[in-house]
């Protein structure tokens, strides 16, 4: 104490709190609360002191006042289980039964054998209709009562404290042994068992904290944390079914929403973007500011958007929106996630130079992040920023999304001497492929031996234009590792990813092929399709057309046309030309397209017969060696048709800067790129142009 100019006595606020202590405790309950008044005027953050003003106003029956103060209070000290306590006791006063219980199933877990906790969770799940989660409760504290009798509860409860403080210092296998020590005292003891799963799910040992749960299962299975821990586990171990059951199940008995954000958490797991949306858009409606819900909705919006192929204006703006509020949200490695996110679908939209900052920023925080990189690349691969495009593909290797040798080889580039065997790795598709072996012949001059890995269909065509190495054809099934035949792991010396050849190209030679052209039309046996072709051929030039991948899926994909459009590109043609005849080089079913096609314009794409588009790659070459150009989409008919050499002119989506009227000269021989802005609305200017351009280079001579 001291005495200011006047003699009055000062307290400090230690002991003004302990004289309202001491007050409230001989009954001057008035006199106590202007003491603790007085302290808060001077320090209105004092936790304890709004604790015992709640504790007051509670019993006054002024319990909006006595929640104000506990809610200050937590606000500053949120893990407070005392406060947590008073919290919960207040929301039964109230009649807010649910909410308190949420409240207190969180100090249970904390403290699973403190006798107050227990005594109110038993008063809740009375409250609730728990019948059978009361029993249970009621069942721990009797036996919690038998233990202290016999001397144990005490030292149970000193020793699961001790093992959690263990845990949270980072000393797992003490804690564990304290754990263990408790399970020999009582055997099969939930808190115990429950503690121990939580750490084996954290460090994802799924098996373990399931074989851990269900020894507990007769004491504790209706108990929600332990409902959870199992949920969670069996998610981990692949079990969706049984854990979305499980889920449904203890939420209908429940209503606990802790359950229904784990069933969104499961839907995440199994990529079942659809139900993930509309879970989440139903836990958002309840807690509309849960930064979780909203990542979730962003991402399973995003994941079901590529999945679906659902390119559209609508859709995509829709998508951003959805990740600008999310982000509003989040914090930390969910925010990083949607922001890349955002970049991915800036380059959608065409808006580049936006997907560009925002991924080079987020890259610049996480400069090991291989698979921000690599997204990175198809960004620059569309400003046709080719150093940095190169530099970037690199890291599609490293991410696992191009496939790597695993082994302790190095990596070919041409400081490695000659006499190495070296296998060139197969990319991820056949487009890829037929795009980068161009560069083979690189290598070949430059090693004593190659092996070519590539896509099975290739291997005859690849044979035929590489004839001293040795073509590899190697299937790949998701999930699965490659398999890499033995005589050829004995021999190699060096590897090369597929796609990394053009960077090396790129570098020492200033080009992008290597050989402009690679695949030889062959004389071959009369197939069935050569005397249609000669038929057309004698009418009139003859052009190969492919308008979207082999995957029919959006009606307006971003890089692919749709039937109207492309009877617009054939009736131009036509106009141009009368006697220009088309003939079919779209792989995968596409006969009602073209029948519609037929039916509107009244020209006919013709399908030659006994030509296989999707696997024959000979015959495929053959037809594009034989005929005056091809029109296609940008796929493996595009990577083909620049292999053989034939005249070809694609379309790509660029950015929202391209001019579509534009040829872009492409590095192989009568190679004629034309980009457009992403999602436009009108192709007809491309067409018109494209048509244009192929009557005035390939059917005015």
């Amino acid at each position: 104490m001291t005495q200011d100019n006047d003699g009055h006595t000062n307290m400090t606020l230690d002991e003004a709190f302990k004289l309202g202590i001491n007050l409230y405790q001989e009954g001057n309950k008035a006199d106590a609360r202007d003491v603790f008044e007085q302290i808060l005027s001077h320090a209105p953050d004092a936790a304890q002191v709004r604790q015992v003003l709640a504790v007051l106003d509670a019993e006054e029956g002024n319990l909006e006042q006595a929640m104000a103060h506990i809610n200050h209070a937590l606000a500053l000290t949120p893990d407070d289980l005392s406060l947590l306590f008073d919290k919960a006791q207040l929301l039964v006063q109230q009649g807010k039964n649910t909410a308190a219980m949420e409240i207190v199933e969180r100090l249970f877990v904390a403290a699973p054998t403190n006798p107050d906790i227990l005594n109110l969770r038993a008063q809740l799940t009375d409250k609730l209709g728990h019948k059978g989660e009361s029993r249970r409760t009621h069942a721990l504290r009797d036996e919690l009562h038998q233990l202290k009798n016999q001397g144990l509860a005490e030292e149970i409860e000193k020793t699961m404290t001790l093992a959690a403080n263990f845990m949270a210092d980072g000393h797992v296998e003490q804690g564990e042994q304290l754990y263990q020590t408790i399970l020999t005292l009582e055997p099969d003891y939930p808190p115990a068992l429950m503690a121990l799963a939580q750490y084996a799910l954290d460090d994802e040992a799924f098996g373990k904290a399931h074989q851990l749960l269900l020894r507990g299962s007769d004491k504790a299975q209706a108990h929600p944390v332990w409902q959870l821990l199992l949920i969670k586990a069996e998610s981990g171990l692949g079990h969706y079914a049984h854990a979305r059951r499980r889920c449904l199940s203890v939420y209908k008995q429940s209503q606990d929403p802790a359950f229904l954000r784990q069933l969104l958490v499961i839907y995440l797991n199994e990529q079942n973007w659809l139900e993930a949306s509309k879970l989440a858009k139903q836990c958002l409606r309840e807690d509309p500011e849960r930064g979780e819900l909203h990542y979730a909705l962003a991402r399973a919006t995003f994941e079901h958007l590529k999945q679906h192929h659902q390119f559209t204006h609508e859709k995509l703006t829709h998508c951003y929106h959805i990740h600008e509020k999310a982000c509003q949200y989040v914090v930390g490695k969910h925010a990083n996630t949607l922001q890349a996110q955002l970049g991915e679908l800036d380059w959608y939209l065409g808006n580049i130079d936006s997907a560009q900052k925002r991924l080079e920023s987020l890259l610049a925080d996480s400069p090991d992040d291989h698979a921000l990189r690599f997204n990175l690349a198809f960004v620059y691969r569309t400003q046709m920023a080719w150093p940095a495009f190169y530099e970037a593909n690199e890291a599609g290797i490293e991410c696992g999304r191009r496939l790597k040798y695993h082994g302790e080889l190095p990596r070919w580039d041409l400081s490695r001497p000659e006499s190495d065997a070296v296998l060139i790795m197969p990319e991820q598709g056949v487009g890829d492929e037929l795009a980068y072996f161009h560069n083979v012949p690189m290598v070949v001059e430059r090693a004593r031996k190659v092996y070519v890995g590539c896509d099975p269909r290739l291997e005859p065509v690849l044979k035929a234009a590489f004839p001293t190495t040795e073509i590899v054809p190697i299937s790949r099934t998701d999930g699965k590792d490659i398999h890499i035949p033995d005589h050829v792991l004995a021999d190699i010396n060096s590897w090369v990813a597929g796609g990394s050849l053009a960077g090396i190209c790129y570098q020492h030679f200033e080009r992008h092929l290597y050989q402009q052209t690679y695949i030889h039309a062959s004389a071959t046996q009369e197939t069935p399709w050569q005397s249609v072709l000669d038929e057309l051929k004698a009418q009139g030039p003859v052009i190969g057309v492919c308008w979207r991948s082999g995957l029919a899926a959006a009606t307006r994909n971003i890089h692919y046309l749709i039937a109207d459009e492309l009877g617009q590109w054939l009736t131009k043609m036509r106009s141009l030309h009368p006697k220009v005849q088309f003939v079919n080089l779209q792989y995968g079913d596409c006969s009602k397209e073209l029948a519609k096609v037929k039916k509107q314009t009244g020209v006919e794409v013709v399908q030659l017969p006994g030509l296989d588009l999707k696997d024959d790659f000979v015959g495929s070459a053959n037809v594009m060696a034989s005929i005056d150009g091809v029109f296609t989409a940008g796929t493996a008919v595009h990577r083909t048709a620049v292999a053989v050499g034939a005249p070809c002119y694609v379309f790509f989506a660029g950015h929202k800067d391209s001019d579509p009227m534009q040829a872009v000269a492409m590095s192989g021989h009568q190679e004629y790129a034309f980009c457009y802005p992403p999602l436009l609305n009108d192709k007809k200017p491309l067409l018109d142009a494209m048509a244009q351009a192929m009557y005035r280079d390939l059917l005015t001579g």
